[in-house]
């Protein structure tokens, strides 16, 4: 079997933690939180350093992460940091635009902290206003650790960068969010510590737990609901709403070529439990890699480089075309990126596979 995966790098993301979070839209899942420790991540990691192929090569590179859904969400972030640094081959440990925000909220020294290290801007997600950006995250305070967040970053001198999913269940509160960001007065607020603020819109990937919330996706009608104002100070155009399905359909269904679903960085991640999943698409059972403790790290990145699991092999050999005709609806007026589409055909290919098994 050709080998899609060239061994030059891996990047290892371990739960020790989890989230405080169970987000509507995370396409990661609903995972348990767990507590992982020190010595369990010290051993993966020499899991992988120590591992060897058949011809005695190991991987090029590696990045080791202690957190795969929230960074920095153990009290000891600080002491983990430094320690991913040491395992990590020399320049992985990466930071990516991502802090917690729960503890920007609850850890007044956190943004200082962050703020000395590589990027200088955060991602905060919103789902509309307070009750629906609450409901979006399962957790009651949010919206408040949001715009507590946005404050500690800028005058921390970090750039807040703002998401919002439109949904159905959001987009007559449109005005109101942009209301409160000349509120708050960011663009200006940003600018004077030499930082860009930045608001995106976007839809949510239909897979994890944003596939079971595919009923309140938008539609082509309602793009005219979405206001001018918050269109013109979006880095991105409501373009990246996507097109209806039944747009789509009509060049997927001619498609021959598989999915091909791909990542810039490769990686993979380990759960509470060390089930180890390749980080390409949802962590489900059809995408599994292997258990590190019953399994152990060979079987996993051979799993891996190989892509010998149904989901991976799914990727790899399905035409577009077919899951088009099987899970397509040429009725739909839903709006979805076109990889987004494809993602949701997977994951609905997945489930059967699942059935069709038990």
């Amino acid at each position: 079997m050709k080998n899609h995966f060239d061994m030059s790098y891996l990047g290892v993301m371990v739960d020790m933690a989890g989230c405080p979070n169970r987000c509507r839209h995370c396409w990661l899942c609903g995972h348990k939180n767990g507590s992982m420790t020190v010595d369990d991540f010290c051993s993966t990691a020499d899991q992988f350093k120590n591992w060897r192929d058949e011809n005695g090569n190991g991987i090029g590179e590696l990045g080791f992460f202690s957190w795969w859904r929230e960074p920095d969400y153990r009290g000891d972030y600080r002491k983990l940091w430094q320690l991913e640094q040491e395992l990590s081959s020399p320049g992985r440990a990466q930071r990516f635009e991502l802090l917690s925000i729960w503890r920007l909220a609850q850890d007044e020294s956190y943004a200082k902290w962050a703020a000395t290290l590589p990027p200088k801007a955060c991602q905060i997600t919103f789902f509309g206003m307070e009750e629906n950006t609450d409901w979006g995250t399962r957790r009651k305070g949010t919206f408040k650790d949001n715009l507590l967040a946005t404050e500690r970053l800028i005058n921390a001198g970090i750039a807040p960068r703002w998401q919002l999913f439109i949904t159905k269940r959001n987009i007559g509160e449109l005005d109101g969010f942009i209301r409160l960001i000349y509120e708050l007065d960011l663009h200006k607020r940003c600018e004077a510590v030499g930082k860009k603020f930045e608001v995106f819109i976007g839809g949510i990937s239909p897979e994890g737990n944003g596939y079971e919330i595919e009923n309140i996706r938008i539609e082509e009608s309602d793009i005219s609901q979405i206001p001018q104002g918050l269109i013109s100070i979006c880095r991105e155009s409501a373009d990246l709403l996507g097109q209806p399905e039944y747009v789509l359909l009509e060049s997927l269904l001619h498609e021959e070529s598989p999915a091909n679903m791909s990542v810039n960085i490769p990686c993979i991640s380990v759960n509470a439990d060390f089930d180890v999943y390749p980080n390409i698409a949802e962590p489900t059972q059809w995408w599994l890699l292997g258990n590190l403790k019953a399994d152990g790290a060979d079987a996993i990145i051979k799993a891996y480089r190989d892509e010998t699991t149904p989901g991976m092999r799914a990727n790899r050999e399905i035409p577009v075309c077919e899951l088009a005709r099987r899970y397509g609806n040429n009725n739909s007026e839903k709006l979805y990126d076109k990889n987004d589409l494809i993602r949701r055909w997977l994951h609905q290919w997945g489930v059967d596979y699942i059935e069709e098994r038990v």
